[in-house]
């Protein structure tokens, strides 16, 4: 019996390993040229010039860069599976895929960095 309870603390305490290393958020910066450029994540105006935001790890999102007489930029902002993190929970810890898989705590950002330069408008 006390090994079973031994058993199922060890499980316990290696539950979502990605989870606890990795976190559900990840966090990103976002440079805009020229001075002035307002920056939007996900349609909602996250700042101007330079930000840094926390994105779920769990979906994909949307960085839309804008200055009047200046061309909109979009920059698609993709999460990848992690396969280390699958192969640890399913070596060592299968309980963890409960938790980790559908948090999105097996996912990262390629980049954490993102410099955007507008171009300005064609003349009319």
């Amino acid at each position: 019996m006390k090994k079973l309870v031994l058993l199922v603390g060890v499980l316990i305490s290696l539950n979502s390993c990605a989870l606890l290393f990795n976190g559900t958020k990840q966090s990103v910066n976002i440079s805009a040229n020229p001075v002035g450029t307002k920056i939007y994540v996900d349609g909602e105006l996250a700042g101007s010039d330079n930000v840094r935001v926390k994105l779920r790890r769990k979906e994909d999102h949307t960085i839309n860069a804008k200055k009047d007489g200046f061309q909109t930029a979009n920059v698609n902002v993709e999460s990848n599976v992690q396969a280390g993190w699958i192969v640890f929970d399913a070596l060592f810890n299968w309980c963890a895929f409960l938790t980790d898989a559908p948090t999105g705590a097996w996912k990262s950002f390629d980049k954490s960095n993102y410099i955007i330069e507008l171009l300005p408008e064609a003349n009319k």
